[in-house]
């Protein structure tokens, strides 16, 4: 067992590692065969990062901070208190701005075939086994319960306490956090994600795209959900839309843009970011380019 406690950077903890410009106020994390498994981390967001999780899952509990996870097909939006298990996939998380910059802070539990082989001294419960579904949600979110707090509470005593940290210890709550996943699950996603840990999903190219067509990603955020280059995904694109990526997700994001105009009473700041642009003086620049006149002017003429 080894463990760290660092003020300098939070990158070598897996759920952080795609990040380069993160100020880390704490880390602390545990080891086994030389793994991270057991890390707590306290830091000031907003910040972007994407990542492959390959042979590997994770679990992570945000006890403070608001975090918004996109997968593939889907995306999930969680809070203080609340948790997610993450099976091996491409992620892409978004850990939003906390009210007067203060830090967040997330416990990250992180799964390795040979870790949980370890744990379980080469005895694997059936659970990792039963294929209950072959395409499982990527990604599941956990809503607060009481055995999750109290767990967490258990690990915060450890990371302020280390020097009572073993590796029989370590293995000990690995086995407590599979147990007290099966009890927490109440729709039958967590036993889903379990039995197909260490498998990446298949998806379809045109699924991967219209499920994000209007959320804050960049063409590198679908190419890394894609598992392609960028170039390759840009090729494929072309062949399957018939046009680049950046025309044809502009086109869409505008389409949706000229209906919320002609047929709802939001602001324009709220439509432009409710159709993926983030900065709105960029949406009237592009829309007025698109319809010759600004999207105020185009609610006035529709209206007239």
């Amino acid at each position: 067992m080894i463990w760290s406690n660092r003020n300098d950077s939070i990158l070598s903890f897996p759920i952080f590692r795609s990040s380069k410009s993160i100020l880390s106020f704490e880390r602390v994390q545990f080891e086994l065969l030389g793994k991270a498994v057991f890390g707590r981390a306290t830091f000031i967001p907003p910040f972007k990062a994407g990542e492959s999780l390959l042979d590997e899952a994770r679990f992570v509990s945000i006890i403070r901070g608001n975090s918004k996870l996109f997968v593939p097909n889907n995306q999930l939006e969680l809070s203080s208190s609340d948790s997610m298990l993450m099976k091996c996939e491409n992620f892409v998380n978004h850990w939003l701005p906390n009210e007067g910059d203060s830090t967040s802070q997330a416990i990250i539990v992180q799964f390795y075939p040979e870790v949980l082989a370890f744990a379980y001294d080469n005895k694997l419960p059936e659970i990792f086994n039963e294929k209950r579904n072959l395409n499982p949600d990527p990604a599941a979110k956990i809503k607060t319960n009481q055995i999750i707090e109290h767990f967490n509470k258990s690990l915060q005593f450890y990371f302020d306490n280390p020097s009572y940290v073993t590796d029989e210890l370590l293995k000990i709550k690995i086995k407590e956090l599979i147990e007290l996943l099966i009890i927490s699950d109440t729709n039958g996603k967590i036993k889903a994600i379990l039995g197909t840990l260490f498998q990446t999903n298949e998806y379809e190219f045109k699924e991967i795209i219209h499920s994000h067509l209007y959320e804050d990603l960049s063409i590198q955020d679908l190419a890394l959900f894609a598992g392609l280059s960028l170039s390759s995904f840009k090729r494929k694109f072309n062949t399957v839309f018939g046009t680049s990526p950046n025309r044809y997700i502009k086109g869409k994001r505008l389409e949706k843009a000229q209906s919320l105009l002609q047929t709802s009473n939001l602001r324009i700041s709220e439509i432009a970011y409710d159709c993926g642009f983030n900065d709105v003086a960029y949406f009237s620049k592009t829309f007025q380019t698109a319809y010759n006149c600004s999207p105020s002017e185009y609610r006035k003429k529709f209206v007239s």
